[in-house]
């Protein structure tokens, strides 16, 4: 049978370089943002690649859940990249065999990332209040669960990715400290957006530091956002 990681992330959130360390395990398969297609045609956002998303990804959650399906069917791992804020209101039935990770960022270093694709940033834009409430909402489920806060896992990538894969039932693959640069066959058609940086990298780069406060609108979405991320963090998987 199949492990499923459910890993749930907000945005700017080394999400995409997670996943590509997760594609590097011996047999394990990636699903970027499965959700995404459905929450651009439920909600209508006017995001980057917008087409090109509803063009080529499912739409509905029976497609995402058959999907996931045809790759456990093949592969004795997968790795589903969500976002938060794509989740909201979604079941969780679905899921209820899953292992799930929860990866947390400072809002800050969140905010300062996202600003610079999408103009006005909002607080349901970097999903860390959502995170809070589904954290809550799997406690019923008797699954591996975990939260890591990124920039924790940065410091020492070969000392924490050990450990996380652990609290997830998974065995420890070194693989995972590498992937090659360059698009991937299993990026998301938003990838010419969004990720061009993470294209440049060939592994995991050291945290950056928390900058000083940023200008006041976006400010405000972090002081929002803080009471969120410091409960999650308080619950994080200790190093």
């Amino acid at each position: 049978m199949s492990t499923i990681i459910h890993a749930i992330s907000g945005p700017r959130n080394i999400s995409t370089a997670l996943m590509y360390s997760f594609a590097q395990r011996s047999g394990c398969a990636v699903f970027d943002e499965p959700m995404y297609g459905r929450f651009l045609e439920t909600h209508g956002h006017n995001h980057p690649g917008r087409r090109e998303v509803l063009e080529q990804w499912p739409r509905d959650l029976a497609t995402v859940a058959r999907e996931v399906e045809q790759r456990a069917a093949n592969h004795p791992e997968v790795y589903l990249k969500n976002m938060a804020h794509h989740i909201v209101g979604e079941p969780w039935e679905w899921a209820q065999s899953s292992a799930f990770v929860f990866w947390i960022r400072h809002p800050r270093k969140v905010v300062e990332s996202f600003a610079k694709v999408v103009q006005e940033v909002r607080l349901e834009d970097i999903g860390i209040r959502q995170q809070h409430r589904q954290w809550s909402e799997i406690q019923q489920l008797g699954v591996p669960k975990v939260i890591v806060d990124s920039d924790e896992m940065l410091a020492a990538p070969e000392r924490t990715l050990p450990v996380i894969c652990a609290a997830l039932g998974l065995p420890w693959d070194s693989q995972m400290l590498e992937w090659p640069a360059g698009p991937k066959p299993y990026d998301g058609p938003w990838a010419p957006h969004w990720y061009h940086n993470v294209h440049q990298t060939t592994g995991f780069g050291a945290p950056k530091p928390l900058g000083p406060p940023l200008a006041p609108p976006l400010e405000r979405v972090v002081q929002e956002a803080l009471a969120y991320y410091n409960d999650l963090f308080q619950l994080r998987l200790q190093f």
